[in-house]
């Protein structure tokens, strides 16, 4: 797909954004809830997707994690695309492009992906993921603090998108600090 983004704070400000729209312009990408009626207004909505965005403060103390991490190799892109519940908004593609061009962490046991997580094409830590026989033992908090480390090592504020009924994750994001933002959207336009 190709995304749109767009970031504005203003209603004039997105009505002349709008005016640069065309009808193949259909997938967009992190909009926040006050603008989807207006780019939606006499279309249909072929699917949507919404998360809160979480933001950790630059103040908040991280820990060390307590594993032993290392980074992902492209070639383990189509393993985490098959292992994704997001597959309908993936590719082996951008997942390896992430794994190449983004900030990586995952854990391995005896040489296998157990856990791990990738920054997305905004900057966003995501594609978290611990493989059902390593849950419970604390390889998403330990991915998650060293995504946090690596991120703001890079100069940037550390984020997450997280579905609102995903608690698991919500629970794991705010314990470590961050804070809810906003809402965010995902969708596609017939």
């Amino acid at each position: 797909r190709d995304w749109i983004y767009i970031s504005c704070k203003s209603l004039k400000e997105l009505e002349m954004i709008k005016q640069m729209l065309n009808k193949n312009d259909r997938c967009f990408a992190i909009i926040e809830d006050w603008m989807v009626p207006i780019l939606t207004a006499g279309r249909n909505l072929k699917w949507k997707l919404s998360a809160m965005r979480l933001i950790l403060p630059s103040g908040v103390f991280v820990p060390a994690p307590a594993h032993e991490l290392s980074t992902l190799s492209s070639n383990d892109a189509e393993f985490i695309y098959k292992s994704s519940n997001y597959i309908d908004f993936l590719s082996i593609e951008y997942t390896k492009e992430r794994i190449i061009n983004g900030i990586s962490s995952c854990i391995r046991i005896e040489n296998k992906l157990a856990a791990w997580a990738i920054t997305q094409d905004d900057g966003a830590i995501g594609f978290l993921h611990v493989l059902p026989e390593y849950r419970r033992k604390g390889f998403g908090r330990g991915i998650t603090l060293d995504m946090v480390c690596k991120v703001r090592n890079a100069g940037m504020l550390p984020f997450v998108h997280i579905e609102e009924d995903n608690y698991k994750s919500m629970r794991l994001a705010l314990s470590l600090g961050f804070k809810k933002d906003r809402v965010v959207n995902w969708f596609e336009i017939e």
